[in-house]
């Protein structure tokens, strides 16, 4: 349940090298020979989240259910071609480094070998400021929160998922925020729900919540509609050889949630 994004943070060191796009005035367009080397803005920097994940959240509101099969599933673009980046697969890992490059006016993502650009690996193509295809699966984009230290770790989950004001059965208003705040929930203060479900007792799907950012406690959460009911975490299996919990089901209801209009 340890947050898959940290291999994300690769991403801080690489881009310390990254070539600065051209300026202002400068032509767009490349040749044959300097779309390697030639850097160029590209209008379509952001995160951007598979389109399949992405409903699949909105249809099932259970990430633990989303990432079965969601494979190429984030990329970040940056801001101009030949700046290093990763796929992220399912959430559980990320792919060697990828560039963009721009050839004769069309994108395409490259692979590099020993700091070599080598072959081309899927075409890019442009649908809409908010849907990209990389080579046949759609990408849509999204705008989470990233702390400013650590930009290519964003918190996708807290953005697309829980995010809103919510009401407890005694009329308390609870609120999560989308940069891993919660107000109104007893003397929790942060909120971090899993998104790598691969691994012993990840059968559920889960939820940190802490007084202090470095103390997390979890629980398990489902959403059903508009309410969201969060539980503690009941251990079916304990792997005693590993000290871990090697199946995990829903316990004790705690909280019942009502995602306000």
């Amino acid at each position: 349940m340890k947050r898959v994004f940290s291999l994300l943070l690769v991403l801080g060191i690489l881009v310390i090298s990254c070539s600065k796009p051209e300026q202002q005035g400068e032509s767009t367009e490349t040749t044959a020979t300097d779309f390697k080397t030639t850097s160029v803005a590209l209008p379509f920097s952001g995160y951007w989240l598979s389109e399949t994940y992405f409903n699949d959240i909105k249809t099932h509101q259970s990430p633990q259910k989303s990432q079965e099969g969601s494979e190429d599933v984030f990329v970040v673009i940056p801001d101009s071609t030949l700046q290093p980046t990763m796929m992220v697969w399912n959430f559980h890992e990320g792919s060697e480094e990828i560039r963009v490059l721009k050839k004769d006016g069309a994108y395409q993502l490259y692979e590099v070998v020993v700091d070599s650009l080598t072959r081309p690996l899927k075409d890019i193509k442009i649908i809409s400021p908010t849907k990209i295809k990389i080579g046949n699966k759609a990408f849509v984009k999204i705008s989470p929160y990233a702390k400013p230290n650590e930009k290519n770790n964003p918190l996708i989950l807290e953005e697309i998922l829980f995010k809103g004001k919510y009401s407890q059965a005694d009329g308390t208003e609870v609120e999560f925020k989308n940069n891993g705040e919660i107000t109104g929930l007893e003397n929790y203060r942060y909120y971090q729900p899993a998104i790598d479900y691969i691994g012993p007792g990840m059968q559920i799907d889960q939820v940190s919540l802490s007084s202090s950012e470095d103390q997390k406690e979890w629980m398990a959460f489902k959403f059903r509609g508009d309410t969201l009911l969060i539980h503690q975490i009941k251990c079916v299996e304990f792997d005693k050889s590993n000290n871990e919990c090697g199946l995990a089901d829903f316990g004790v209801l705690k909280y019942t949630l009502i995602r306000k209009k």
